[in-house]
């Protein structure tokens, strides 16, 4: 009977030992709540001055260059998620686009100031 007293009583004190917390534990700090700004997407109408596809080999990426009529050039990333339709809103591919193609085009502006085309509407 002494046995087992002894044997719970030192069960009891490892058991408090390996629970305590020590003092120069660090507190853990409330998480704080991470905002999500809403994407703001833009709209740019005008015509095709270039394109350029995608080449792994030299390391260049698809892009669209289009000018609107106050001469305002802007030059679009064109992702693989990037939608493409034509006048009929049909879906064609980047290398349907050509040089003067009048288009439309919706695009976000990533954090580092990249405007990526999330779609292009070639219009008549």
């Amino acid at each position: 009977m002494k046995k087992l007293i002894i044997m719970a009583l030192a069960l009891v004190f490892t058991s408090s030992v390996c629970f305590a917390q020590s003092a120069a534990a660090p507190k853990m700090k409330a998480a704080t709540p991470m905002v999500i700004k809403a994407v703001e997407i833009k709209n740019f109408t005008g015509k095709v001055k270039s394109v350029t596809i995608a080449d792994p080999a030299k390391g260049s990426k698809s892009e669209v260059t289009i000018v609107d009529e106050r001469s305002m050039e802007k030059v679009l990333l064109v992702k693989s998620t990037t939608t493409i339709y034509d006048a009929d809103f049909k879906a064609v591919s980047f290398d349907k686009i050509k040089t003067d193609d009048k288009v439309k085009v919706k695009y976000t502006t990533t954090k580092e100031g990249v405007c990526e085309a999330t779609s292009i509407n070639l219009v008549k």
